[in-house]
C-alpha cells in the first residue's frame, strides 16, 4: 500500500511539474507573439506618419489647401488607430511579467508616435484652417479620476468623431522624455490635465464643463453642440 501511494504521489508530482513546465512555454510563447505583433504594428505606424509627414511638407510647400481634406482624413486615421495601438500595449504590460523591457520599448514608440501626429495636426490645422479641436491628455493609469475623465474624452470621441483629436500621455511613463518636457512646459502637476488649444485644464473635468469647452472651440457648431 505504501509503495502504491508513493507512486501516485510521485506520478502527481511529475505531472504538476509536467504542467508547470508547459504553463510557462505556453506563457512565452504568448510573450513571443505578442512582442511581434506589437512590433509589426509599430513598423507599420512608422510608415504610416513618415507618409503623412511627407503630405505635409508637399502641401505647405505649394502654399495649398487643395488636398487638406484628405491630409486631415489620413491624421485622424492613423490617430485612432495608435491610440488603440496604445492601449493593447498598456495592457499587455500589465499583464506581463515576461519580456517588460520589450513592452517598455515599444510603449516608448507608441507615446513618440501620439507625440508627433498632436505636433502635426497643430500644424496641419494652422496651414488648412481645419475646424477641429486637439486635446493633449495626460493621465495616470493607476488613479481613479484619470480612468473616469478616459470614459469622458472617449464619450467626446464618438460625439463629435474626426472634428476632435485626442492625444493621450501617461504622465508617469518617464522612459520618454518628451513627456516630461511636455508636462514641464505645460507646468502639468497633477492628473487628469487636458490641453485643450493651448489652454490647461488640471484635475478631473466633469462632461458639462468639457461639452461647454469643447462647443465654445468651433467656428461651425457641431450637431451635438447646438441639440
Amino acid at each position: 500500500m505504501r509503495q502504491i501511494n508513493s507512486t501516485l504521489y510521485l506520478t502527481a508530482g511529475g505531472l504538476t511539474v509536467i504542467i508547470f513546465v508547459m504553463g510557462v512555454l505556453a506563457g512565452l510563447v504568448i510573450e513571443g507573439e505578442r512582442v511581434d505583433y506589437m512590433q509589426g504594428q509599430d513598423e507599420t505606424q512608422k510608415v504610416n506618419f513618415d507618409s503623412i509627414q511627407l503630405q505635409y511638407l508637399y502641401l505647405s510647400s505649394l502654399q495649398s489647401n487643395k488636398s487638406c481634406q484628405v491630409l486631415s482624413n489620413a491624421i485622424n486615421k492613423y490617430i485612432k488607430e495608435t491610440d488603440e495601438i496604445r492601449v493593447r500595449v498598456e495592457r499587455y504590460s500589465e499583464k506581463s511579467n515576461i519580456k517588460s523591457d520589450e513592452f517598455s520599448l515599444i510603449k516608448r514608440e507608441y507615446v513618440i508616435s501620439q507625440i508627433n501626429y498632436w505636433l502635426l495636426a497643430s500644424k496641419t490645422k494652422e496651414l488648412c484652417g481645419g475646424d477641429y479641436v486637439t486635446v493633449l491628455y495626460f493621465y495616470d493609469k493607476d488613479e481613479a479620476d484619470s480612468r473616469n475623465q478616459g470614459f469622458i474624452l472617449d464619450y467626446f470621441k464618438k460625439m463629435f468623431k474626426d472634428q476632435i483629436l485626442i492625444f493621450a500621455l501617461d504622465s508617469k511613463f518617464d522612459e520618454e522624455p518628451m513627456v516630461q518636457i511636455l508636462k514641464e512646459s505645460y507646468a502639468v502637476t497633477d492628473e487628469p490635465t487636458i490641453i485643450v488649444e493651448e489652454e490647461k485644464f488640471e484635475g478631473f473635468q466633469s462632461t458639462e464643463t468639457l461639452r461647454s469647452l469643447f462647443c465654445s472651440k468651433y467656428n461651425a457648431k457641431p450637431e451635438y453642440c447646438t441639440a
